[in-house]
């Protein structure tokens, strides 16, 4: 009778168990596939600074069930419009989106550079006179305004810079590498480690990262209470050092 009950209770634990996993939301999070060192594939696996925080702060969110999934930026920008994605990672706040998106506390701030050949790179010190004329490359799917400040969309729209908007951190580096364009613009922690020829030049703007949300969400019901402990988990971790630590390790 005793072994009976014993094998008894193990079952209802078991129960019990599955079915708090099974009571789980189960929630998608899309992430840039090729943002150096911030987001990125590598043999198939989601790495970077953002992927290596949001994995921290998800852990801490245990009612929920959340897998990183990571496609190019372009693509999730028309998920996340069009309800199609619950969010992405790691977009910058700009007005334009807000008819579209919900963007998260700030996760980190970015500092944006100019990276060029070291000859065509002398002399330029103001953003963005100094470049009128000039092609520039960014990442497609990344807006103006957001990555090189207000001045440098406007002198994109007069026809004052041109740019060409194609491919992520790898492809662009390529492009600058073999002069496809002047000078190409990002985070300053970009890798351009097996590009002896290109370097770094002035920062031109700072923003930062934060987690998107669709504001297409009638079919995510735990939206604003996911939002909500997302916020404050970020919160937090930014008062204890926890997402300093983290940036830190990637700066040794």
């Amino acid at each position: 009778m005793f072994q009976i009950k014993k094998i008894f209770l193990f079952c209802v634990l078991c129960t019990v168990f599955n079915m708090s996993l099974f009571s789980k939301q189960e929630v998608i999070i899309y992430g840039d596939n090729s943002y150096p060192p911030y987001s990125y594939m590598e043999k198939g696996e989601a790495k970077g600074i953002y992927v290596d925080i949001l994995t921290k702060v998800f852990d801490k969110m245990t009612n929920y069930k959340i897998t990183i999934k990571m496609i190019p930026w372009k693509r999730g920008i028309y998920y996340i419009k069009r309800g199609n994605a619950f969010a992405l990672f790691p977009p910058y706040y700009s007005k334009e989106r807000l008819s579209w998106m919900v963007f998260s506390e700030p996760i980190i701030k970015e500092e944006i550079a100019v990276f060029g050949k070291e000859k065509k790179l002398q002399g330029k010190t103001k953003w963005p006179e100094d470049f009128y004329g000039d092609t520039i490359g960014i990442n497609s799917g990344f807006g103006l305004y957001t990555l090189g400040g207000k001045k440098f969309g406007d002198a994109v729209k007069n026809g004052k810079i041109k740019i060409d908007a194609m491919g992520g951190n790898r492809t662009n580096l390529k492009k600058l590498n073999k002069d496809r364009f002047d000078f190409y613009i990002n985070d300053k922690l970009v890798d351009i480690s097996l590009y002896p020829t290109i370097k770094r030049g002035i920062v031109i703007h700072t923003n930062d990262g934060h987690l998107g949300f669709t504001l297409q969400n009638k079919q995510y019901t735990f939206s604003k209470e996911f939002q909500d402990e997302f916020n404050t988990i970020i919160n937090d971790m930014k008062s204890s050092g926890e997402i300093q630590k983290i940036l830190e390790d990637y700066m040794k």
